[in-house]
């Protein structure tokens, strides 16, 4: 699945990949061989997103930091992964973040696959709750269904470094070209703005100051 054609700038190319397992694809015969690993890398979020922003990037790092402290040295298990979002599907950017999330871990809410019997069931996985645990931060449970080890992930995209005065000028540049009406230098300046904004998301290496992650007890 990564970037095969490579149509994406490059920093995007280059953010690691979450890998995961399928076992519902194996079992249904859609790989060659048993055993197999997808690579789910950034550049397929934005494919299924449609864009690249902040929001998005900022869901695949908490999303690849989950899965890390769920499954330590481990492949982590598509389909086997609940998921609260504390914030409601069209309150901000929540639903964006769990459409995304929803994508990479396979987690959906109530119109999502029913299971083979017992198993494989993804519906329920991914749900959205009122409560706000924590004022400072927008907040995300993931837990492993087979054994209940759950960590919460905390956002805080408020905090990710981009000044007041680029951020400024974004937002004026941003709405000459929503008008169509930005000249060709605007058009890219907005770009480069923009994408800046989205590399620190990914690439800044103070990632500590916005994301942190805590196990918790079930």
């Amino acid at each position: 699945m990564c970037g095969e054609n490579n149509n994406f700038q490059d920093f995007l190319e280059d953010v690691k990949p979450i890998k995961f397992s399928e076992p519902l694809a194996e079992i249904l015969g859609a790989f060659k061989n048993e055993d197999e690993v997808l690579n789910y890398a950034f550049t397929d979020v934005i494919k299924m997103a449609g864009h690249v922003c902040p929001t998005v990037a900022g869901a695949y790092i908490c999303c690849q930091k989950a899965v890390e402290k769920l499954y330590p040295g481990k492949i982590p298990v598509r389909g086997e992964i609940s998921i609260t979002v504390y914030g409601e599907p069209d309150e901000g950017v929540y639903g964006v973040m769990g459409q995304v999330f929803g994508f990479l871990t396979g987690s959906a809410p109530e119109t999502g696959f029913k299971g083979l019997g017992p198993k494989f069931k993804r519906k329920g996985l991914l749900k959205f709750s009122t409560e706000k645990i924590d004022s400072k931060s927008m907040c995300f449970k993931f837990k492993r269904v087979d054994n209940n080890k759950t960590v919460l992930i905390k956002f805080s995209p408020w905090e990710i470094p981009f000044s007041a005065e680029r951020g400024k000028r974004l937002g004026e540049l941003l709405e000459a070209v929503i008008w169509e009406a930005a000249t060709r230098e605007e058009k890219k300046e907005f770009q480069n703005l923009w994408l800046e904004k989205v590399k620190n998301v990914l690439t800044e290496n103070k990632i500590e100051r916005w994301l942190k992650s805590e196990e918790m007890e079930e």
